[in-house]
């Protein structure tokens, strides 16, 4: 299940083209779905939220060259249709489509739970449940006979040629901004609602370095390899829960009197 990866980046890795086109038609797919969710919201609740951070999904794959940097991840250039390029990492168009209905999308779907009343308890499943849809996402794309992308390096705790280290954070992205948008909801109404978009992209910069910057760094030091890096994916994990437990303080229902005054508050 788990085989050796490159050392060093694939540059001469080609992107399969009915590939990438299946990819941009299933996840345009899905971000069709949310859109109808979040304008049906809007049309029986009077509340545009759900639209608001679908885009601020969209926007947070501006992160996607930054966190592929440091966590040692490669899309190929060569036969790519690329929407941006920076640091040597070209991002394909088909990650928007991916970035908003997982993050913008999961985050609509978070913050209603949040809305109806989540346990800590709850919290902490529905953290499981978006890392099991990550590893949906994920895993196919990386075992194709000519993969969309490729990881690299003394990558952690390999399943199916995914590193599993990298869900302590996805899984975690659209939860912290729901909870963003949970708390600021008093304070931004009318035309302000439309500041949780750039609100959401920097909610999801600041989880990746909440919760990866051990795996980062271990992968990145002279003389890395597979011990230091099963290191740092264990305090990653650890890290992970103790946002997830910290998420749980400010809005499950059977949190602190102050988080559930602050939901009281959301729904006059």
């Amino acid at each position: 299940m788990s085989s050796p990866l490159p050392a060093t980046a694939p540059v001469d890795m080609v992107v399969p083209q009915a590939a990438q086109l299946w990819m941009n038609i299933l996840n345009w797919g899905l971000v069709a779905v949310v859109l109808v969710v979040a304008l049906n919201h809007w049309r029986k609740r009077g509340s545009a939220i759900g639209i608001w951070l679908v885009l601020g999904g969209a926007l947070t794959t501006l992160n996607e060259p930054i966190v592929d940097v440091l966590g040692k991840c490669w899309f190929p250039a060569i036969g790519s249709d690329v929407l941006l390029k920076a640091w040597g990492v070209s991002v394909p168009t088909y990650m928007v489509p991916v970035y908003t209905w997982y993050v913008g999308g999961q985050a609509f779907l978070a913050y209603r739970l949040y809305e109806k009343g989540l346990s800590r308890r709850g919290l902490f499943g529905l953290y499981a449940a978006f890392a099991v849809v990550n590893m949906f996402l994920e895993v196919p794309g990386l075992n194709l006979p000519g993969p969309l992308y490729s990881y690299y390096g003394n990558q952690p705790l390999l399943l199916f040629r995914f590193p599993l280290w990298w869900i302590f954070c996805n899984a975690l992205m659209p939860m912290m901004i729901a909870a963003v948008a949970i708390v600021v909801g008093p304070v931004l109404q009318g035309a302000r609602r439309a500041l949780l978009v750039p609100l959401a992209w920097m909610t999801a910069g600041a989880t990746n370095a909440l919760v990866s910057a051990p795996v980062w760094l271990t992968l990145n030091l002279e003389g890395s390899n597979l011990a230091l890096t099963h290191l740092g994916a264990a305090a990653a994990f650890g890290m992970g829960l103790m946002v997830c437990y910290g998420l749980g303080l400010a809005v499950a229902n059977d949190a602190a009197p102050a988080a559930n005054r602050r939901r009281a508050a959301l729904a006059l």
